[in-house]
């Protein structure tokens, strides 16, 4: 915050939006670029500029912001509730199967009337005609009108706008099973069994028409007031006795059809066909959920529909097993919808500040309306109060709005809008003259915390505090910083800091090869990006010590994870503390599969980048970056090497010597995990032709030897010894913890000037082994903190 007004950037524009007219839209979709420039934080103050076309887009969003509000007003106590009954899809999928059963036998019959007709001596010189260019007899059939007493094709029931005989044909593959009929013995296989009469089971189809029955879904009723508002989805459901661990999640989301709408979340089946569990699901409805296919809520069984390849794979990996198709593995009873009239959720303080109407049904008084756009406006504001010139400037734009034919209701929400794009809601001042430090006040210092640790504006709690000087005693400040910590709010200091500290946007960079790492689906990989956020979480929250970054003896899964690791007893969806084994590879962030999945492609794994990774984050010793054009090893490709020997030969041009012997020890002794985090003991290498097909006999297989020795430091024998050395780093690690945090927290990237400050922060961290808090509460009592 090196500038005299400081924007806030996007992500805590969002914030405020939020915590003002309490909109459960997500802000962020329509919100200006994502902030980006010198500095590793989307917080470093000299990033953030404001054109005037963003000051429109944040003014419209803040119309969007305003429409929301008001729908949850209108919303407020209302109570409903509806419920799917899942046998519903069962009946509609015995009719399918009758109807196609009764199709065959039509259309076998219209096939055998034609070929009598065929067969007939005086149709033999048509025939032999039309068999010259067809293919086979479905083609001779096509031209029936030309066989004299072959039947129409609609005497049995087939009309299509084009050829009849094709759809004749089409029913006709159900007989073959082969085309059509490729999926007959699973459609008999699934009428056969028990409970269809009060449920239905979860299929894997295959991508296939003749059974897609891979979800249950249910839509908020049209007839509903609105769709806004706070909802709990309820499944009751079990798992079969056919189930395997890894089958027993079902994934939840919105617009099933869409391949763009992915699940919002994953949730473990713990019921049994003889005691049926029911999970609920906690979602919020908006504005922008009012389309049919957006109000279309789904659960399907997990990873089949990540990509379009991967239901057919596991349709054909379970027919290639029994001869049939994947076995069922989820039962489901019903879907259950309810609306929670919780009105807490539909007014924010800055909606519930205004005390005036929000319909059309009573035009407040003149005097009424001024008073409830300042209420509004000092909650927009932060707790300032608006000039009066600027009171003066909103009324005659409400009262424009009035005569230019707007009601009361759209030109109040175009009034607030106008406050939620002026520079008093999006900027934060901290204003200095002549460049000058000074101390910050007592309501900037409420400011500057609040939007530190909880991503938004202060409560108001921290604004009476402020006002009565109270939060300058450093005893109060400590209060309330651990109060900020411990309000859920602290979400939004925790993600994003945690999020940008550690790089996880690459975790998006590829895709990751579904052949080849199978188990890696959409679900998984999100548990492994949530494991990072949990466990600092369980940090923060427990102030436990730093050092469990580098290795502990514990890990925050929930039960996706936990199948993905071989973690057993893991119940329940929720993330949570399990102690590990001594000869555990998890524990610490070196463990978790999002990290290592970082360093790679998708489909092989890098040491560079992993070794990069972990000098800069774990060691907080960077290496310099890579000098520019450096040329590729052209040399080397075709050739059949292991990763150390490709490597090795970086370290025979000079230019990448220096960096390459400091950089590769590390990645070499993380190994063991492969491209998405599973620990493996060899590893192999496949040449590809121009094509991307494999090259035959040219590959190699190895047995990994996860060896090395840090330039000009210790040695290792294996990736336990390597995590040990790390873990005897703690300090470093710390350093470059507490560097991450001052950036973010103070709004500007850490120099030579902050070292004083960073030795304060451990040493007051280190009277309590480097738990993470006091590393919180030594910036926040800092003279850097207090200093504009």
């Amino acid at each position: 915050r090196n500038l005299p007004s400081c924007e806030r950037n996007a992500r805590k524009s969002n914030g405020s939006l939020a915590r003002k007219p309490k909109t459960k839209s997500d802000p962020g979709e329509a919100l200006p670029p994502n902030d980006t420039g010198n500095g590793n934080f989307d917080t470093v103050g000299a990033n953030l500029f404001m054109s005037g076309n963003q000051v429109e887009q944040y003014l419209a969003l803040g119309r969007q912001a305003l429409d929301e509000a008001f729908e949850w007003q209108a919303a407020m106590g209302l109570e409903q509730k509806m419920r799917v009954e899942a046998e519903e899809a069962s009946s509609q999928l015995r009719k399918k199967y009758e109807d196609d059963l009764d199709a065959l036998e039509r259309a076998t019959k219209w096939a055998t009337a034609v070929d009598a007709a065929m067969a007939k001596p005086e149709n033999a010189k048509v025939v032999a005609e039309l068999r010259k260019d067809a293919k086979n007899d479905d083609a001779v059939r096509r031209e029936w009108r030309k066989i004299s007493g072959a039947p129409a094709p609609e005497d049995f029931g087939f009309q299509t706008k084009e050829n009849n005989a094709d759809k004749a044909h089409y029913a006709l593959g159900m007989g073959t099973y082969s085309g059509k009929g490729f999926t007959r013995t699973y459609r008999e296989a699934y009428l056969d069994m028990p409970e269809l009469e009060t449920g239905a089971y979860l299929t894997i189809g295959g991508g296939l028409e003749m059974l897609s029955h891979d979800h249950i879904t249910l839509s908020v009723p049209y007839e509903w007031k609105t769709v806004s508002g706070d909802y709990i989805v309820r499944v009751r459901i079990a798992a079969t006795d056919k189930a395997t661990p890894e089958r027993k999640f079902i994934e939840f989301g919105v617009a099933p059809k869409h391949s763009e709408s992915p699940f919002l979340s994953t949730h473990q089946v713990t019921g049994t066909m003889e005691n049926p569990q029911i999970i609920e699901i906690p979602i919020t409805l908006t504005r922008h959920h009012a389309d049919r296919a957006n109000r279309t809520l789904f659960i399907r069984e997990k990873g089949i529909r990540d990509h379009y390849t991967q239901n057919r794979a596991k349709y054909a990996a379970g027919r290639a097993k029994n001869g049939i198709g994947p076995e069922f593995a989820i039962w489901v009873d019903w879907m259950e919808l309810e609306r929670l009239p919780d009105s807490r959720k539909g007014e924010a303080t800055a909606i519930a500040a205004l005390g005036i109407p929000l319909d059309d049904k009573a035009k407040p008084a003149t005097a009424d309306q001024r008073a409830a756009l300042e209420r509004f406006c000092v909650e927009a504001f932060r707790g300032a109060k608006p000039q009066p010139e600027y009171l003066d400037k909103l009324t005659q734009l409400y009262d424009l709005r009035l005569e230019a034919g707007d009601k009361h209701s759209a030109a109040l929400k175009r009034v607030l809008s106008v406050a939620l794009a002026s520079p008093q809601f999006l900027y934060l001042a901290e204003p200095v003259q002549d460049g000058e430090r000074r101390p910050l006040s007592a309501a900037e210092l409420a400011t500057r915390l609040s939007y530190f640790l909880w991503g938004g504006p202060p409560d108001a709690t921290l604004r009476d505090l402020a006002a009565s000087g109270e939060l300058m005693n450093p005893e109060v400040l400590a209060e309330q910083t651990t109060r900020l910590l411990d309000d859920p709010r602290s979400q939004g200091f925790m993600r994003p800091f945690v999020h940008q500290w550690l790089e996880l946007d690459r975790l998006d960079f590829f895709e990751f090869n579904r052949e080849l790492f199978p188990r890696f689906d959409n679900s998984t990989k999100l548990a492994a990006r949530e494991e990072i956020f949990a466990t600092f979480e369980h940090m923060l929250r427990e102030n436990a010590s730093v050092r469990d970054l580098l290795k502990s003896d514990y890990a925050i899964v929930n039960p996706v994870l936990a199948d993905y690791y071989g973690i057993a007893g893991v119940k329940g969806d929720a993330f949570q503390k399990v102690t590990l084994p001594t000869d555990s590879v998890r524990g610490g962030l070196l463990g978790m599969a999002a990290v290592m999945a970082m360093g790679g492609n998708g489909e092989h794994t890098s040491p560079v980048e992993r070794g990069v990774w972990a000098l800069r984050k774990l060691l907080n010793d960077p290496p310099p970056p890579a000098p520019a054009n450096i040329p590729q090893i052209t040399r080397l490709a075709g050739q059949v090497l292991t990763t150390r020997e490709r490597l090795t030969a970086h370290q025979e041009d000079a230019q990448c010597a220096s960096c390459h012997r400091k950089i590769d020890p590390v990645g070499f002794g993380l190994e063991n995990f492969d491209a998405v985090g599973q620990w493996r003991t060899e590893d192999t290498y496949q040449v590809m032709d121009e094509m991307g097909k494999p090259v035959k006999g040219a590959s190699k297989t190895w047995e990994i030897e996860a060896v090395g020795q840090f330039h000009r430091g210790p040695t290792f024998q294996d990736y336990f010894e390597l995590r040990d050395i790390i873990a005897s780093h703690a300090e470093n690690f710390a350093r470059g913890f507490s560097m991450a945090l001052i950036e973010y927290g103070l709004g500007r990237p850490t120099g030579f000037r902050d070292e004083g400050l960073v030795d304060q922060m451990i040493s007051q961290a280190k009277n309590k082994d480097l738990a993470m808090r006091e590393f919180v509460h030594s910036l926040v009592a800092s003279e850097e903190f207090h200093t504009k």
